[in-house]
């Protein structure tokens, strides 16, 4: 260290200015961009948001998208992410109890929705528990082992009895949007925030509360700027605009 900031006196007065230069620099201007995991429901909206954040500087986050327990996985095994917007709260929670997280918060409440094919719209008319239970309907979804949202799918079906045919599993609820949007799948059970209408609403005691939450991560060295895109995330403004991107509001709690 003695070497690192030693100067001789031909370039002491250069030196010394240079030193100072760097420590009088603001913490924005030292630090990265905000390293954002988020789970792949959300990405669009927080993209869409992100320049309220940014002010107009793009490089302020990054987002690297995916579903939530493979987001986790990476996470525990060391990627260098500052925050982590799960699409539920048990990852967040297992963050926070295994030491790795810390601020816990609900930035907003999932709802899940049914979208079918062009050929389905009359038995549409009947609701989603008709189309759940055609014979031979092909059903898409998210894979219930990596995505709250596939748990939620699976919920729906248990609680119809329904066995669709075959039952396509997405890695995640984009992969499953993909399945049905391509045409590969006569039906699918996906985030609202994701649907393009008609969609068919499910109702609400058909699946548990898909509670989305934030963390920070411990290891971060923009543990300043995180707190701040956190606060921003749960600001009335941005509520408001996540509720109007299909979600339900978050709770500015720890739950």
């Amino acid at each position: 260290m003695r070497q690192l900031f030693s100067c001789n006196k031909r370039h002491g007065g250069k030196c010394g200015l240079g030193i100072l230069l760097i420590l009088l620099l603001p913490p924005a201007a030292c630090g990265a961009a905000l390293q954002v995991a988020v789970a792949s429901n959300f990405r669009t909206t927080l993209e869409q948001l992100a320049p309220d954040f940014n002010r107009g500087q793009a490089e302020d986050i990054k987002v690297s998208s995916g579903s939530s327990g493979m987001l986790y996985a990476q996470i525990v095994h060391g990627a260098p992410f500052d925050v982590f917007l799960s699409a539920d709260s048990s990852y967040p929670r297992r963050l926070e109890q295994d030491g790795l997280a810390v601020h816990r918060r609900t930035y907003a409440r999932g709802i899940l929705v049914l979208v079918y094919q062009p050929e389905l719209a009359e038995l549409a008319q009947s609701g989603a528990g008709a189309i759940l239970s055609r014979p031979g309907l092909s059903l898409a979804i998210a894979n219930p082992r990596l995505a709250p949202y596939g748990i939620a799918a699976q919920q729906v079906l248990e609680r119809l009895g329904s066995t669709p045919s075959p039952l396509l599993r997405g890695a995640n609820i984009s992969q499953a949007y993909q399945m049905w949007s391509s045409g590969g799948a006569d039906a699918a059970l996906i985030a609202r925030s994701q649907a393009q209408p008609p969609w068919l609403d499910l109702p609400r005691e058909w699946y548990g509360d898909i509670q989305q939450q934030a963390v920070l991560l411990r290891r971060t060295p923009n543990l300043s700027k995180a707190r701040d895109f956190l606060q921003w995330l749960l600001s009335p403004a941005i509520q408001a605009a996540i509720a109007g991107a299909g979600f339900n509001p978050g709770v500015n709690t720890h739950e």
